[in-house]
């Protein structure tokens, strides 16, 4: 959808919001604390367009490679990740996938970092301005890594570079983020969805997807029904951004996929933050 609305929310986020920020160490950058528009009208992912305030953090400028993750394989005796021994996914400089989320974890705590929380790695990927794609509005989607058999290498797609210099967040691999939830009859939703104020500017988005879709909204706009909380529950977590598997109403930013946290897959990967 083209931007027609975004500008009305860039109010109180300032000019700076676009820049750059240097690397603090080798692999890192930051993002200052402050607010950023993030989120869409879809309950599938945080909720908006509208400011979150968001602390400071720093994270890592490129995904988790298999030779970073063989390193800490080797330094502590950690299972290696499941494609190991798969010429197709183990080149050294390639995207690590095959990995459950306690692994990410785990590789994170070794490294003195953490996962991103959802609203940090949402903010890393679109900045401040209500973006539906790291470099801006428009759906140029071959700058991301969309299509193909495997993960490319995780310096490549110098399109796919957000506003504080993070690189394949719309594509290459999709990511697990820090945020947990239980899963029950295949949704891995809070347990029960409340509804939630609008702002003027999603008031005027969700009228365009209604008249765009036969005057209803889209059944991802309304509340979801309570979960059954007889059905017995399985953790589940967040996974963000668009894969060399994904397709292309995946890429925008605000897309979030779920996995519960004792699977993995070859299309889903991860990168580190930490406080400031």
């Amino acid at each position: 959808m083209k931007r027609v609305f975004f500008a009305l929310l860039t109010f109180a986020l300032g000019a700076g919001a676009y820049a750059a920020f240097a690397l603090r160490d080798t692999g890192m950058v930051h993002v200052p604390a402050g607010p950023a528009v993030l989120g869409y009208v879809y309950y599938t992912g945080l909720y908006g367009p509208m400011p979150y305030e968001v602390g400071g953090y720093w994270i890592d400028r490129l995904e988790v490679s298999n030779a970073d993750y063989a390193a800490f394989v080797e330094a502590t005796d950690h299972a290696p990740q499941a494609f190991s021994d798969d010429p197709e996914f183990n080149q050294p400089a390639q995207a690590v996938t095959g990995v459950l989320h306690a692994d990410a974890e785990a590789y994170c705590a070794w490294a003195g970092k953490r996962l991103p929380r959802e609203v940090e790695w949402e903010k890393a990927a679109r900045g401040t301005d209500g973006r539906l794609y790291p470099w801006g509005d428009e759906a140029t989607l071959e700058f991301a890594k969309i299509t193909g058999d495997a993960p490319d290498v995780v310096d490549t797609h110098p399109g796919d570079l957000s506003p504080y210099g993070v690189r394949n967040m719309a594509g290459n691999v999709a990511e697990w983020v820090a945020d947990t939830r239980e899963a029950r009859a295949g949704r891995c939703l809070d347990t029960n969805a409340a509804p939630r104020d609008a702002t003027p500017e999603m008031k005027q988005l969700l009228a365009a997807l209604a008249a765009a879709n036969g005057g209803e909204l889209p059944a991802l706009c309304t509340v979801p029904a309570a979960a059954d909380e007889s059905i017995p529950s399985e953790p589940c977590a967040y996974i963000k951004g668009n894969s060399w598997d994904g397709r292309p109403h995946m890429t925008v930013a605000s897309n979030r996929l779920w996995d519960y946290t004792n699977s993995y897959a070859e299309f889903v990967g991860f990168r580190c933050a930490k406080g400031e």
